[in-house]
């Protein structure tokens, strides 16, 4: 499975490893301008309920001092808002009515069984988890983040270097 493609300041701040010409890093630098998004319709979208509403505003919040989200963005906070409220939904009916439920089958038998929730549970989960790290709203997402925009000791070296010529 090959790499996802890297925007051009974050090959520049890794030391251009994927030995891209100068041409090239400008090319993808006018193609990366040239799709840049608005940002002035962040709001949430009216099919969301209230309550995932309040997540997708705190969302926004949280996002406002980076200027990281554009208005292209806002399906995709707002599938994740839905999914929280859905995880958050499933957890309280889960707690309300039991990790086990009876279940009673054709033979008219009643069981036992893990409360049906508990796999929409999980599926919400990884589904949050997969928006998340789109959206660096975990740890290691923004471990990551900041790992391609901190520049190494030889990227400090070489600034010292060239400010001496």
């Amino acid at each position: 499975m090959t790499r996802r493609p890297m925007p051009v300041h974050l090959h520049i701040v890794n030391e251009n490893k994927a030995h891209l010409s100068k041409d090239e890093l400008e090319r993808r630098k006018k193609a990366e301008e040239s799709l840049q998004f608005k940002n002035d319709k962040i709001k949430p979208p009216q099919w969301l309920s209230d309550d995932a509403k309040k997540i997708f505003k705190k969302l926004i919040k949280e996002f406002e001092h980076n200027n990281l989200l554009t208005n292209v963005d806002v399906t995709s906070l707002a599938i994740y808002s839905d999914l929280y409220n859905d995880y958050i939904y499933c957890s309280k009916l889960i707690e309300e009515e039991g990790m086990m439920v009876e279940y009673t089958n054709k033979a008219a038998e009643t069981n036992k069984v893990p409360h049906p929730l508990l796999t929409k549970k999980k599926q919400s989960f990884e589904s949050m988890n997969k928006i998340a790290s789109e959206f660096g709203l975990s740890p290691v997402a923004r471990a990551k983040l900041a790992l391609n925009l901190t520049p190494t000791k030889d990227d400090e070296d070489k600034n010292r270097f060239s400010e001496r010529i």
